[in-house]
């Protein structure tokens, strides 16, 4: 990158031709041009001159900035990928990252066309976010059946030729040579089919490839094409969380998986909540729009899976879709305001079979979209099909817990004869939300792993090895198990100034703890955590303690009766066990009976893509959950008030932790 000084200002340049454009007298202010976000894909034409953050602001894209436009606080951190730009200079942007094409949003002024990456939301790098260790390992003990019995098959017949004696219609003779093979008295044929199926039975001398789908109120036949064509059948797996989609590209006929693409959920600019996105719904317009985003971050990971796997569109003919209920409501458009009202009600929990061209998504014309059943405003499809990856309803006396904590936190308590679930709101703490300065997704240059040694020194592992630009959610537990047993904050999270002085630094949002020096860290700014984010985490940690103690004393249950607790969603993979029992986070029982899952959401829904007895196992599941809204229970408020202490007001309930306590 060429930088050419100007004044006070620095224009960038990013290839030899952008030079010249960048000398030339030609007054800026008179010309517009587009600026193209990432990954957004978001585009706006300003006018020459204006900063970067007032089109950011036009767009509604999801970049803070504190100091409103100053250049001092950072925040509004972008990098350019194409283009030519004026920018200030700034304590707050170091020269290093401005060699690497960094700049603030606020202090960048427009005067090419330009492409923009939110580094906040760069291309993901999210450590095994469809991570399949535990299915792997337990592939005959898991609820649902690791089979390949998709409800779509491809067939291949010989259709003989018509005849003065065999004189019936192309579609009665299909469908006769296809009773044959399935006991069936009527068969459906799709329109589409009708239009080319005389020509291509003659095209191919009868030789032809059939795609019959058992999943409509009569079997269909959605696809015909000849057998020389080299006839595809693949699926989808897709999750949809709040914060990232991940798909997989599966081959139906062997049940492997060709490819898993995964990216920020585009919704995110619209708020990083459901209750944010429900209530952006509201708005005119705004509900179509939320649809629009979610369907097109699914077709640009389609378009990515195909071209990477070499198949065309119009040979996927299945998806299979969880997530829970407000991105389900989203992606079909549904009204969701009634979620997040009382009594709690969704628009509909078993979604019925849908055609992929009304939704909109890039696959065969003909495909069936099938979604996970929900069960309640805030317990969805991701947690009845998570469960079929798991061997909690395996069993008619064991007693398990499956916790799903991401922006929501999900539990289910249970066995194959009762099931009960509830909903509690984490908030986006441990999820690197903006509330936690230092946080970030499990991403490259998040801390994962944290210990602070006697000498106060501390040790951290990054992903990927970089400098780091942050913590994520294991990188946190242990920062808040390490503060507490090191003394360095009390059982109310509140610092304790004595311990360290050097530690604590005045910040703009309070008194922090000093992590790691801007030097070491890749932003080039201080890591602190402050008081008042402490303060958030633990309220994270006790709405996931207390789901569960309200839970289990419904039942006339304690901790210690638990089976198994299985841990879903990407928060749990590198979690420490240890010091999440010590923050109280989860409840202190033999270490051995804690298994992480990974994305038990994605395995649940490629499971049901491989099989139709898993889809109607996860209606099943549905079927028997009892869903108790914890927002009309007066008992899960007492339930969390007294969890808002390391690790509890209780002491008793963390026994093996009580010769550490008695001495904080």
């Amino acid at each position: 990158m060429k930088i050419i000084n100007n004044l006070n200002c620095r224009v960038h340049s990013t290839n030899v031709q952008d030079k010249k454009m960048a000398g030339a007298k030609t007054n800026i202010t008179e010309k517009k041009f587009k600026l193209t976000f990432f990954p957004f894909k978001m585009s706006i034409d300003v006018q020459g001159g204006s900063t970067i953050l007032e089109a950011v602001r036009q767009l509604q894209l999801p970049l803070k900035a504190s100091c409103g436009g100053k250049g001092s606080c950072g925040d509004c951190l972008i990098k350019i990928l194409a283009g030519n730009y004026k920018v200030k200079a700034s304590a707050a942007l170091s020269q290093e990252l401005i060699d690497k094409g960094y700049a603030l949003a606020c202090q960048t002024k427009v005067t090419s066309d330009l492409t923009v990456q939110l580094p906040q939301f760069e291309e993901l790098s999210i450590k095994t976010v469809h991570d399949s260790q535990f299915f792997e390992s337990h592939r005959e003990k898991i609820s649902g059946q690791f089979e390949v019995n998709p409800p779509l098959k491809k067939i291949n017949l010989n259709l003989p030729q018509p005849t003065i004696d065999d004189n019936y219609s192309d579609l009665r003779r299909l469908q006769r040579e296809l009773q044959k093979k399935y006991v069936c008295t009527r068969i459906k044929c799709e329109y589409s089919v009708l239009k080319k199926l005389a020509q291509i039975i003659r095209q191919n001398q009868g030789k032809i490839s059939v795609v019959f789908s058992n999943l409509d109120s009569l079997p269909t036949i959605l696809d015909v094409r000849g057998q020389e064509e080299n006839q595809g059948l693949y699926g989808l797996a897709i999750d949809i969380g709040t914060t990232t989609i991940v798909l997989q590209l599966v081959n139906l006929e062997n049940g492997k998986i060709s490819e898993t693409v995964f990216s920020y959920n585009q919704q995110l600019k619209c708020g990083e909540d459901v209750i944010a996105r429900i209530n952006y719904a509201q708005k005119p317009g705004h509900l179509e729009e939320l649809q629009e985003l979610i369907i097109q971050s699914i077709n640009n990971l389609i378009a990515k899976a195909i071209t990477s796997a070499r198949i065309l569109a119009k040979d996927i003919y299945l998806a299979s879709i969880s997530g829970n209920t407000t991105m389900i409501h989203l992606l079909l458009k549904l009204e969701p305001n009634y979620i997040r009202l009382a009594p709690y009600v969704s628009t509909i929990n078993q979604v019925p079979v849908l055609l992929s061209r009304d939704l909109g998504l890039k696959m065969n014309e003909e495909g069936r979209v099938h979604c996970s059943p929900l069960v309640g405003s805030y317990v969805g499809g991701d947690i009845t099909a998570g469960l079929l990856a798991t061997p909690l309803y395996g069993h008619s006396q064991k007693v398990s817990l499956f916790i799903d904590a991401g922006t929501n936190g999900e539990l289910v308590i249970g066995n194959k004869d009762w099931l009960m679930t509830c909903a509690c709101s984490i908030g986006p703490a441990f999820e690197g939300s903006g509330i936690i300065r230092c946080g970030m997704p499990a991403t490259a240059g998040a801390i994962e792993n944290l210990k602070i040694k006697a000498d106060g020194q501390i040790e951290y592992r990054v992903i990927n090895g970089l400098k780091p630009k942050g913590l994520c959610g294991s990188g946190l537990v242990d920062l808040l198990a390490e503060l507490f047993y090191g003394g360095y904050i009390d059982r109310h999270g509140k610092f304790n100034l004595k311990k360290d002085k050097k530690r604590f630094k005045e910040t703009e949002t309070g008194l922090g703890f000093l992590i790691e020096k801007a030097d070491n860290c890749y932003w080039a700014k201080d890591l602190f955590l402050t008081e008042n984010e402490i303060s958030n985490l633990i309220r994270s940690k006790a709405a996931v303690y207390s789901a569960c103690s309200f839970l289990l004393k419904k039942l006339g249950l304690n901790s210690t009766q638990l089976e198994n607790i299985y841990l879903a969603g990407g928060f749990g993979q590198y979690l420490n066990i240890e010091n999440a029992i010590r923050i109280g986070l989860l409840p202190d029982i033999d270490r051995n009976k804690f298994h992480y899952l990974g994305n038990s959401s994605l395995l649940g829904a490629y499971l049901i893509l491989l099989s139709n007895n898993n889809m109607q196992l996860a209606e099943e599941i549905a079927d028997k959950m009892t869903y108790i809204e914890l927002n009309t229970e007066p008992q899960y408020m007492d339930e969390f008030m007294a969890a808002l202490f390391l690790p509890h007001t209780d002491i008793d309930l963390f026994p093996s932790l009580k010769g550490e306590l008695d001495v904080k």
